[in-house]
Order: structure tokens, then C-alpha cells, then sequence
């Protein structure tokens, strides 16, 4: 009986999932096994020996989604400038095709919208879990709860992922720093720099 190597088969199931994203960003969650297969370089057989259907690799890349943004997010905040840039450069440069296609698809179909809510649920847990370490350190805005914020954060985000739909002229950079500048204002960052410091000390 062949040992499968734990490190190998998760690199593997990885690089399946990223192939599974770039069709469903390209066709939408109606592409097929076999247009995943040719995205990744495999059969059908060898998917299915780490993905049983369509349906578990995109339960598969909602879970990656979140535990990339769980290692992203647990960065240090010793900084007004630390979150947004940490928030900004998890949502930057993604594309809107596959969120709106989901989105549209939840109200067709039951198990998607569940697992879309759950999803959802789950990345604002640990966007006011981030928030909330800001809040302590007295750098981010305190007079909402943290969930209440994280709220209000998922929703500019999500929206601004129509950015390039509305002005395909706008590029990744450009693109990041206007979430930068969206992000410091949903959470209210309050300035550290020496001169804000010595002008609130004189008022």
C-alpha cells in the first residue's frame, strides 16, 4: 500500500484549487470538471481522487480564502497605518467575477447561499477579531463595536470590488490606494504622527 506524504497531497490539493479559481473567475461557478481539469493539467479521475465534486472544491476555496485571510490579518498592529494596509492588500487586486457570480448564484441555489452566509460570518469574525486589537491599542475608532464595524468594512469591500467593472482605466495600484484611504475611514484611525500628537495636546 502506497504512503501518501501529508505536505505533498495538501501542495497538490492547493494547486487544484488554484486552478479551480482562475476557471471560476474566468467562466463563472458554472464551469465544468473538465474545463478544471484542463486549467490544472489532470484528469478527471486524478481531481476526484482530492475533490469529489464540484461542490467540495468550492467549499474547498472558501476555506483557503479564509485561512489566507486568518494568517494575513493576524499581523501585528502597532500602527493607525498597520489594519488598513493588512486589509487592503488581502482585498486588492481581486477580481469581482467570481463574488457577484456567487452572489447571483445564492439565489438559485440553497446550498450556496448557506455556505456563501457561513462564509461571510466567518470573515467578519476575523475582521472585528483584527479590529478589535486595534480598538485596544487605541488606534482604531472605539465608539462602535467591533462586529458593528466589520460589517460596515465587508460591505465597502465587497463593493469595491466593482472598481474595475466601472472603470476598467484604474490600475492595481491606484486600485490599492483608494482601499487604503476607504479602509483608514470606515475604521476612523486615529492619528500617531508627532505633529497630530502635539496639536491635539495644545487644543
Amino acid at each position: 500500500m502506497r504512503t501518501v506524504n501529508p505536505d505533498q497531497h495538501e501542495k497538490k490539493r492547493r494547486e487544484l484549487l488554484r486552478a479551480a479559481q482562475r476557471r471560476f473567475a474566468a467562466e463563472g461557478v458554472q464551469a465544468s470538471i473538465a474545463s478544471i481539469c484542463a486549467e490544472a493539467g489532470v484528469s478527471p479521475g486524478h481531481l476526484y481522487h482530492y475533490f469529489p465534486s464540484k461542490e467540495a472544491i468550492l467549499e474547498g476555496l472558501f476555506q483557503l480564502v479564509l485561512d489566507e485571510a486568518a494568517t494575513h490579518l493576524s499581523g501585528d498592529v502597532h500602527d493607525a497605518r498597520d489594519l488598513p494596509a493588512l486589509v487592503a492588500d488581502l482585498y486588492s487586486g481581486k477580481g469581482p467575477s467570481l463574488l457577484f457570480d456567487l452572489l447571483a448564484e445564492s439565489q438559485r441555489n440553497a446550498a450556496i447561499a448557506d455556505r456563501l452566509r457561513r462564509h461571510s460570518a466567518e470573515m467578519k469574525q476575523l475582521l472585528a477579531s483584527a479590529i478589535a486589537r486595534g480598538q485596544a491599542a487605541g488606534l482604531v475608532d472605539d465608539t462602535l463595536p467591533a462586529p458593528a464595524l466589520a460589517t460596515l468594512l465587508l460591505a465597502a469591500l465587497d463593493g469595491s470590488k466593482a472598481i474595475r467593472l466601472r472603470d476598467p482605466a484604474v490600475d492595481r495600484g491606484h486600485e490599492r490606494e483608494m482601499l487604503l484611504a476607504l479602509v483608514s475611514r470606515v475604521l476612523g484611525n486615529r492619528p500617531t504622527s508627532p505633529t497630530a500628537s502635539s496639536a491635539t495636546a495644545q487644543d
